[in-house]
């Protein structure tokens, strides 16, 4: 994932209004409930602040609010911007507030998925433990939200070795998983995210892959439902275009 970003807006919108003149498709990704989205955008118009993009699957128009990254071998990195208006039934979409980031991005490893229902993770540490609710998983990490750890005297640091407690699925519940820190990240002054490495069994390595296909298939339904939902005629967005 992207991580903190430098402004130099003029010479990102510069690269994409080039990009544009040449009729070049740009790489769009938006993550939607963990799972990463990726679609070919075109430039559809350009304005002095904003850039209007032309979609090449309207349904992913569902999942756009906040930031978007574009992506193009031509930017010497990625390229974060808002999502300021959109069309869902016509794939249309407008971007401003365009940036560098200032880092690559990552790719993933596994499928990343967030869970339908609150989850929680008991983090086991040098006989102190905490538990926290569970952002993301895949077959091979985990992202939690740590609360008050400096209260709990859980003065974990990257590569400190932990152990798990979950449950998924309703058949099986990991116990003891063996996992490590890969960093953290103080979300407030309370929360801290935590990102961590799973070291798992082949039995529990299965057992997660099942359950991230399942919730991926879910998600991508939640998605569909969206647009469908999104893309009625008379909608307010229609008032943009």
């Amino acid at each position: 994932m992207y991580t903190n970003s430098v402004t130099i807006s003029n010479d990102a919108i510069t690269a994409i209004r080039s990009l544009g003149g040449q009729n070049t498709n740009l790489e769009m990704r938006k993550s939607f409930k963990g799972v990463i989205l990726k679609q070919d955008v075109s430039v559809h118009e350009i304005t002095p602040d904003c850039i209007t993009f032309q979609a090449t699957n309207c349904k992913m128009c569902a999942a756009l609010e906040g930031h978007v990254h574009l992506h193009s071998r031509q930017f010497p990195k990625p390229v974060i911007a808002s999502v300021k208006d959109l069309n869902y039934s016509k794939g249309m979409f407008i971007l401003s507030d365009f940036d560098y980031s200032d880092t690559d991005w990552k790719r993933r490893k596994h499928e990343r998925v967030q869970p339908l229902k609150p989850t929680y993770v008991n983090l086991h540490w040098r006989r102190r433990s905490i538990r926290a609710p569970l952002d993301n998983i895949s077959v091979s990490g985990m992202g939690i939200l740590g609360y008050k750890l400096f209260e709990c005297e859980m003065k974990i640091e990257p590569r400190s070795k932990i152990k798990l407690d979950f449950q998924l699925l309703p058949d099986y519940k990991f116990v003891s998983v063996n996992g490590t820190v890969v960093y953290l990240y103080e979300m407030s002054s309370v929360v801290t995210r935590i990102g961590i490495e799973l070291h798992t069994t082949a039995k529990e390595a299965q057992y997660l892959a099942k359950y991230v296909e399942q919730r991926k298939k879910e998600i991508m339904e939640e998605l569909n439902q969206s647009f469908n939902e999104l893309s009625k005629p008379w909608g307010v967005e229609n008032l943009y275009f």
